[in-house]
Formats: C-alpha cells, structure tokens, sequence
C-alpha cells in the first residue's frame, strides 16, 4: 500500500533587500505547519532573470523541510495558502516573496503551481503538480523539465529523503 503521507517543504525566492519579509513569512509558516528541521544554504537563481521584472535584482532562494507530513490531497489548499500570503507581503503589485510547496514521498518531489506547461499535472482549482525529481537506482534524478536549483539540490533531498522514510517507518 502507498503512503498518503509526504513530507512537507517550501521553495521560498526573496529579494535579499526585502530579508525581513522572509522572516515573517517563515514565522506564519511555522506556526502552521511545524517548524523548519533543515534547509539549504541560501543560492542566486544566476541562471534566470525570470522573476527579477517583478521581485527586483538580488534575488535568493532556499528550500525548506518542515516538521510535517501532509496528505496529498491537501496540495490546492497548501497552494492557495501560499498564494495568499505572497499577496500580503506584496509592495507597489510585485512579490517579494515567491512561496512553492513542495512534497517529497519514497519516489518523487513534487512542486506545485498555478501556472500551466506541458510537464505539469492539472490537480484542480488553478493548482498544477509538477515532478522535478524522480527516486531511481539509489537517488533522486531530474527529468528533462527540471529546474536547475531542484538539480543542483539533489544530494539535499536525498537526504531528506531519508529522514522521512525512518520517520513514517516509526510511525
């Protein structure tokens, strides 16, 4: 039988200037979902421009294991909560943080969007699931689509991979 259960992370993208929002989204975060066990070092996105029109230059990102199993079907719901906060912390209509959700299981990591491609699974009311790795022959792998800061991480979610598979083990 498959565990319904994932472990539960965030991809968070910030404007270095703009720290203290971080902070504050982490906090709430943490408050709802548990606190953060692990995350990786801070890292520049010097591969993309993509969200610097709107967030500004000097953007960082972090990923972000928190102390929680969610169940799969929760994933709209966990986005849509992301979404939401993004708009509180917004100033003069741009972001200044860009929140994913993330769940890792025994095979897979899954980021979740609201925006379509070709790669992305339609999982209801505006929300697409998206495998960026994929567990084979001893470790995560990327696929064709997979974003660059999810492949450079790699050792990272092998890792916590690990950690969830002794924690549902112990449960």
């Amino acid at each position: 039988m498959i565990n319904k259960k994932a472990l539960l992370l965030f991809a968070i993208m910030w404007n270095k200037e703009k720290s203290e929002n971080l902070d504050k989204v982490l906090k709430i975060i943490e408050n709802k979902f548990g606190k953060v066990l692990k995350k990786t070092q801070a890292f520049t996105l010097s591969y993309s421009s993509y969200y610097e029109k709107e967030m500004g230059e000097g953007l960082l990102k972090n990923f972000f294991v928190l102390d929680c199993l969610i169940d799969r079907e929760e994933s709209v719901s966990l986005k849509h909560f992301c979404m939401n906060l993004e708009d509180e912390f917004r100033e003069n209509g741009g972001r200044t943080v860009n929140i994913d959700p993330v769940y890792l299981d025994e095979y897979q990591v899954i980021a979740l969007s609201h925006k379509y491609k070709g790669s992305r699974v339609y999982i209801g009311k505006g929300v697409y699931g998206e495998i960026e790795l994929l567990y084979h022959h001893g470790s995560f792998q990327p696929l064709i689509w997979t974003y660059l800061d999810y492949k450079e991480n790699i050792p990272f979610f092998n890792e916590v991979r690990k950690y969830y598979l002794e924690w549902i083990d112990n449960d």
